[in-house]
């Protein structure tokens, strides 16, 4: 089954995992009033990047943070360790950069995982 896998190609993503706070708002995935009733200290988990478009993009984006796709020992990543310009070069077609998000989370104290799917 692990081949069927392979061949669909993978969809990569970087979640970040925290404590809610107020002022975190702006750079939270989600529209502010769903958040209307989070209490503070609440832990959330926040998409900051995301690699929809098959492996090779998902490979680049790990790579950004230091891990390896299928690696499942390089997952929990170091923020401190992220290849920033690589970063904001593999995001530069967006118009929101979530290297921002991914900063503000960070300077939070958020933990961020790599999670290869496919």
């Amino acid at each position: 089954m692990r081949a069927i896998f392979r061949r669909m190609g993978m969809y990569g993503e970087v979640l970040a995992i925290g404590a809610f706070r107020r002022e975190l708002l702006p750079f939270l995935s989600q529209p502010e009033s769903w958040h209307d009733t989070t209490r503070e200290g609440a832990v959330i988990v926040v998409p900051v990047f995301l690699a929809p478009e098959g492996s090779s993009r998902s490979r680049e984006l790990a790579h950004c943070l230091g891990a390896e796709a299928w690696d499942f020992n390089t997952h929990a990543l170091d923020p401190w360790r992220a290849d920033l310009e690589g970063l904001r070069r593999f995001h530069e077609h967006e118009g929101q950069h979530p290297v921002e998000c991914f900063l503000r989370l960070r300077e939070a104290g958020f933990e961020f995982f790599f999670l290869p799917n496919g």
